[in-house]
């Protein structure tokens, strides 16, 4: 069973490599054949920089958990409080942000066990509602989602094309 922990420098490197891997299929940009493979690699470990940058900077509305087997960051979970929803609504809304399981640990419950422990992290800061946006093809997180009470709500299509 993997250890799931409040990231702590020095996991970067993990969490890069762990992203490219666990959406390079799942992720519009990559199903989009028509942009290029490098770009939607590039692009996804950017996105992880800029997590652990605002995480580093303190940021009270922004938590990062990760999963650790053998002393090794197999997964992570990206968690956010959405102030601009949660003024409009009264209550605290609550995000999960990104998650992500390194395809060698798939099927041992890792997804799940960082869903648990980010919606403890979100309860703990006195979120009442969370919510998360995942592909309709992505089984895995869907089930993994399900099996933390989540239910579907809304669904939407992206549409897109070159100018």
């Amino acid at each position: 069973m993997a250890n799931i922990r409040p990231f702590n420098r020095g996991d970067e490197s993990f969490m890069e490599k762990i992203a490219p891997r666990a959406f390079g299929v799942w992720t519009r940009l990559a199903l989009d054949k028509t942009l290029p493979e490098e770009g939607t690699r590039r692009y996804l470990v950017k996105e992880v920089k800029w997590y652990i940058k605002r995480c580093q900077h303190r940021n009270e509305n922004l938590g990062i958990l990760v999963a650790e087997e053998d002393k090794e960051v197999v997964g992570y979970i990206v968690l956010g409080i959405d102030t601009m929803r949660s003024n409009a609504f009264g209550f605290l809304w609550g995000h999960i942000i990104s998650l992500a399981v390194d395809p060698d640990y798939h099927g041992k419950g890792i997804g799940s066990s960082l869903i648990k422990e980010g919606l403890g992290w979100l309860k703990d800061k006195g979120v009442k509602y969370a919510e998360v946006l995942t592909d309709q093809n992505n089984i895995g997180a869907i089930r993994a989602y399900e099996k933390n009470d989540f239910r579907v709500i809304y669904s939407s299509i992206v549409l897109s094309q070159y100018l």
